[in-house]
């Protein structure tokens, strides 16, 4: 497979700029001239321009696995046919160590006797297909991407040839757009949820410190790993903004507050992949039990760390000190699910779902109306107040109360059936 990489470069001002690598280790040139001048424009952030990078490494070996020039093709007007869009898309479904360069033919030997089990255990595995939203995502980038390819194409020509090939770029791109993957729609069972109440109960008792079942061996990781799941229950934050969380900027002790906080490209945050808040700036409280599983971390644990202290970052890695990462904090919800008997489909982000699910029926309790309902999740979630996201954070507490009223419509149109 040829070598391309997607690689995030971090400037010095703290900006992070993902690239498309050639095998040669250089940037590809219009690659770099495309997410610079086109994209970085419009203000993404580094995580879309990323995932714009890793669309266009699927375009490049779809193109090399099928002999295509793809920018010779896009410059000279020679754009893809119908039958190579066809492939285009079908490849989209696909993950991207699928789709290799076929290897070069070998030596046709005689056939020889085999037996029935080295005939199984030499049957092609399955490949290995992505969801509609990324094959759609894929397909959406590389239709811009060509349509950015051909104009630049177009523009030292005479304005009739000009015209004829702006023309054929359309229909082109128009043939692309329609193999998107259609991915909204009325299908909604199976979507993302809050797990049942006993789900959560399981989880908050297999992490206390000195629990049999606790996954980890270390007691600083028991006492770390702890406050993060205590943070994205107890608040409902995205992992990006439990990571982000600086002590001395963000944890208000006097006041017990927390300021979760928008600061896309920090110069202060080491980590290439810098975890982000993708909402609202907010002051969120703290109780008293919260404010102690902090500081019993930042105390016993958190300082003794090595190389902790050069950095604000509440949380860590404990074997070099460093901000805790993405993919590290990918680990802690891995071993969970790994180690003990929680589900599999238990994240931080279900953890946000949970969060939502537990408002909901606090704010059922209290009586609280429906405008002010939203008004407060949204100021909590960080929404913007006239979003539309709390029917989607609130899906379960939504079905059960459908359900409810569904069988106590039911019930009144046939009055004595069984419950």
């Amino acid at each position: 497979m040829p070598g391309y990489q997607v690689r995030m470069i971090v400037m010095d001002q703290g900006e992070r700029m993902p690239l498309m690598i050639g095998e040669d280790g250089v940037p590809l040139f219009r690659t770099t001239e495309w997410i610079v001048t086109a994209r970085r424009a419009a203000n993404p952030a580094a995580n879309t321009l990323q995932a714009n990078c890793y669309a266009l490494k699927f375009l490049y070996l779809w193109a090399d696995a099928q002999g295509v020039d793809i920018e010779a093709r896009m410059h000279s007007g020679d754009y893809l046919r119908p039958n190579e869009i066809s492939s285009l898309a079908a490849a989209a479904q696909k993950h991207l160590d699928e789709l290799d360069v076929a290897p070069p033919a070998k030596p046709v030997k005689p056939p020889k006797v085999v037996s029935l089990e080295q005939v199984r255990m030499k049957a092609p595995r399955p490949v290995r297909s992505v969801q509609k939203d990324t094959a759609a995502n894929r397909l959406r980038t590389v239709a811009d991407y060509l349509a950015w390819l051909g104009q630049m194409g177009n523009l030292d020509l005479d304005l009739q040839t000009s015209a004829l090939r702006k023309e054929a770029l359309g229909q082109m791109i128009a043939n692309l757009t329609t193999t998107i993957p259609k991915t909204r729609g009325r299908n909604v069972v199976g979507k993302r949820e809050a797990p049942p109440q006993d789900v959560i109960d399981r989880l908050l008792a297999v992490i206390e410190p000195g629990a049999p079942e606790n996954p980890w061996a270390d007691f600083g990781l028991q006492i770390r790993n702890r406050l993060l799941v205590h943070m994205f229950y107890g608040l409902g934050i995205r992992r990006g903004e439990a990571l982000g969380i600086k002590i001395t900027d963000h944890i208000d002790f006097r006041r017990k507050r927390l300021l979760i906080a928008r600061n896309a490209d920090d110069a202060e945050d080491p980590r290439r992949q810098q975890p982000l808040a993708k909402t609202r700036d907010r002051w969120l409280p703290l109780k008293d039990g919260l404010i102690d599983m902090i500081q019993d971390y930042m105390i016993q644990i958190r300082r003794k760390v090595p190389n902790a202290a050069k950095h604000q970052f509440l949380f860590v890695s404990h074997q070099l000190g460093k901000p805790l990462s993405l993919s590290g904090e990918s680990r802690v919800f891995e071993q969970l699910r790994q180690r003990t008997e929680v589900p599999d489909y238990l994240t931080t982000h279900v953890l946000r779902h949970a969060w939502n699910d537990a408002f909901s029926r606090l704010i059922d309790a209290k009586g609280v109306a429906s405008e002010r309902e939203a008004q407060l999740r949204s100021e909590m979630m960080g929404w913007s107040p006239t979003s539309g996201t709390a029917a989607t954070y609130n899906r379960r507490k939504i079905r059960e109360d459908a359900e409810r009223f569904l069988l106590e419509h039911q019930k009144v149109l046939l009055p004595g059936g069984s419950e």
